[in-house]
């Protein structure tokens, strides 16, 4: 295996990777995905930015993918994508830790985001080393959209909703404890109840 940086030659294959990442996301998401050439002209658009974009390569084959870009002084990683016969195979860290070389030159943290459902993605970056951070997503439907969010959890007693994730890894007691969340907050449990909740269990299992 290879690791190369992006060039004109392999536009073309990281234009195909970014088209079927987009395209896996949408379908575990239950959304329709858009049309393959808009993917392929906005990774085109990717490179021509000189985002930080690396292929691997099995023999000729581009195997996988990871993109970088770089805002608000920070670098952070946009997607990563591994073809399916390649996984398994160590390809994925091998990306990770060929973008991390490259920031390393400029600064000293890579961020990225990660749906709470994607159990298998935070579970790759925890074994890589990354921790979850202080990022919350806030949304508002403006019309109807089709779908509604169907988990219930918290951070901290305040009341979160996520989108069901198709082929979801949540094990039983995971969606026993979400089930039981919904139902708090239907019957109008508050925050300050839900802490006072927690705390006093947590005292009891410390004593």
């Amino acid at each position: 295996m290879e690791i190369i940086y992006l060039d004109e030659t392999h536009l073309s294959d990281f234009q195909t990777l970014y088209t079927r990442f987009f395209m896996e996301l949408r379908e575990k998401q239950g959304w329709k995905p858009g049309e393959e050439e808009i993917y392929r002209k906005e990774a085109e658009v990717y490179f021509k930015r000189s985002d930080l974009i690396f292929l691997a390569l099995e023999g000729s084959k581009a195997a996988g993918v990871i993109r970088l870009s770089s805002r608000e002084g920070c670098f952070w990683v946009e997607e990563i994508y591994v073809r399916p016969e390649f996984r398994g195979k160590g390809i994925g860290r091998a990306l990770v830790e060929r973008a991390e070389e490259e920031v390393k030159k400029h600064d000293d943290s890579l961020y990225l985001l990660v749906l709470p459902q994607d159990k298998d993605a935070i579970a790759f970056w925890k074994k890589l080393g990354y921790g979850t951070i202080n990022t919350i997503e806030l949304t508002k439907n403006l019309k109807p959209s089709g779908r509604s969010a169907v988990h219930t959890v918290e951070l901290l007693g305040e009341r979160f909703r996520i989108f069901e994730w198709k082929g979801g890894k949540f094990n039983g007691e995971e969606r026993h404890f979400m089930e039981l969340l919904e139902e708090f907050y239907e019957k109008g449990g508050t925050k300050e109840e839900f802490l006072k909740l927690v705390s006093s269990a947590l005292e009891g299992w410390l004593e």
